[in-house]
């Protein structure tokens, strides 16, 4: 009994033993080693990653903000140049005899027009034609032209000896003296004078000239003398409208001082009776603006919802502005420029688009009312080109302001520009993500250390599992022995 036992308890010690020693036979060390460096690498990396994934976000919020902010700002440039306000819709009754353009100054009025004549340059052409334009006009010696303008001092064209009569065309183009030349074909085959220079001066009659050869071959008779032929075809004459019943003579046809903010553009004299042209006021242009001006704001309002809120589940910018207070600055900033004022109450009852039948919803977005803005625009038309794109309007405080549009786009320009806090914000975030980056770099620089001193240390610890493997194997054959000699 006593033998047994004791075979027994011995039998159970070797194998309790041998199993210790054989703990770890086959264990895969690398795979311990790498699950060791991802438990503490996991956690880790995942909170550097997050922040990257909240700041690149946060960056496309900018971009998102810059956008939509840059969008009313071109709303707005409209508003802020007074040259953009049409005002005015024409109607003319010969538009054939001329054109009217009409700038902001221009005030609705029906007037009547005469045009008795346009205004007409001189022209004028050699006595003597060629039957060549290629043949030489004088040899052997240089020649002048003298040219007298109206009153002014002659001015001499020096021709070149040999010169064609291509050559003096050119010359008297290149004197720059206020006409022109060009040759004239008569087209007649085998004429001797089938080539003549003609010489165009500007229109009016202070622009008439006299031209004088010191040659007889390439003469102007513009000043003809008892018995001489006149070789003017036309001469220079102003142009001679009448407007409301007063008379004007002008040396353009381009006619800007006779109806203030209005240019007449003459064509050609008036058919019959005079013409006439009413100007009446058209708001339909300026509330395409306003209406651009309240869908680019809520659109604006509309992102700053979405960017602001951390709730949000749109994917492109939902919560992207949430960590931030740019979004609901520039908001606030944004709403009191719109909503601002500009000029005197006392002298202006249009000062800000609230008198423009615009305001501001529960929901922060706007709305115009059609009605109120055709009632205050057509009988203040003035006063709302003021309010938008007036310079240093005066308040009844004594301040001066700018207009509601030009303080707006000045102030966006401002916020967008690179020096702005919205490139900067987002050029600082992009200086985080690379910082963050550079962190990710540093972490996976530390666990290939980790993983390599894991690696080194099991796989001591392997050939020492391995050398006690082998004690294993002999002292199981030994206890076998034993066991056997018991047995026998």
């Amino acid at each position: 009994m006593t033998t047994t036992t004791a075979t027994s308890t011995s039998s159970s010690a070797s194998a309790g033993l041998i199993a210790a020693l054989g703990a770890g036979s086959g264990m895969n060390t690398q795979a311990l080693a790498q699950s060791l460096v991802d438990a503490e690498k996991t956690p880790q990396a995942k909170i550097i990653n997050d922040k990257i994934d909240v700041t690149k976000k946060e960056i496309t919020g900018y971009s998102g903000l810059m956008f939509v902010v840059s969008e009313v700002k071109k709303a707005f440039d409209v508003l802020a140049d007074p040259t953009q306000f049409a005002g005015l819709v024409t109607k003319n009754s010969q538009p054939a005899a001329f054109d009217v353009i009409t700038n902001p100054s221009a005030q609705p009025g029906m007037h009547d027009i005469s045009v008795t004549n346009v205004a007409k340059p001189q022209r004028s052409l050699t006595n003597a034609g060629f039957a060549d334009s290629a043949s030489t006009v004088v040899s052997g010696t240089d020649f002048t032209l003298s040219l007298t303008t109206g009153t002014a001092t002659a001015v001499p064209i020096t021709v070149p000896a040999n010169s064609t009569l291509v050559g003096v065309k050119d010359a008297i183009n290149s004197a720059n003296a206020g006409v022109t030349a060009q040759i004239i074909d008569s087209g007649v085959q085998g004429a001797t004078d089938r080539y003549k220079i003609m010489v165009t001066g500007q229109p009016g009659a202070s622009n008439a000239f006299t031209l004088s050869s010191s040659i007889a071959g390439v003469g102007f008779n513009t000043n003809p003398t008892p018995g001489q032929s006149d070789s003017t075809l036309q001469a220079a004459l102003n142009a001679n409208i009448v407007v409301d019943g007063i008379s004007y003579s002008r040396s353009s046809n381009t006619i800007p001082d006779v109806v203030p903010g209005v240019t007449f553009d003459l064509l050609s004299e008036t058919v019959g009776s005079s013409a006439s042209i009413q100007l009446s006021r058209d708001t339909t242009d300026l509330k395409t603006k306003i209406d651009k001006v309240v869908s680019t704001f809520n659109d604006f309002q509309n992102f700053i919802k979405i960017a602001t809120d951390p709730k949000s589940t749109d994917p492109d910018f939902g919560g992207s502005l949430a960590k931030v207070s740019i979004g609901k600055t520039v908001q606030a900033k944004l709403r009191q420029l719109v909503f601002g004022t500009a000029g005197s109450s006392t002298n202006n009852s249009v000062r800000g688009l609230r008198d423009l039948g615009v305001t501001l919803q529960q929901d922060g977005t706007l709305t115009v009312d059609a009605t109120v803005f055709q009632k205050v625009s057509t009988a203040n038309y003035d006063k709302v080109v003021s309010m938008f794109s007036g310079k240093s309007l005066q308040n009844e405080k004594g301040a001066t302001t700018d207009g509601v549009a030009v303080s707006l786009t000045g102030w966006v320009k401002t916020l967008v520009s690179a020096q702005g806090p919205l490139l900067q914000g987002s050029q600082n975030d992009s200086t985080k993500v690379n910082k963050y980056q550079d962190d990710l770099t540093k972490l996976q620089t530390r666990m290939d250390a980790l993983l390599a001193r894991y690696t080194k240390q099991f796989a001591a610890m392997d050939s020492i599992v391995g050398k006690s493997n082998s004690l294993k194997t002999s002292l199981t054959s030994t206890f076998d022995g034993m066991m056997n000699a018991y047995k026998k």
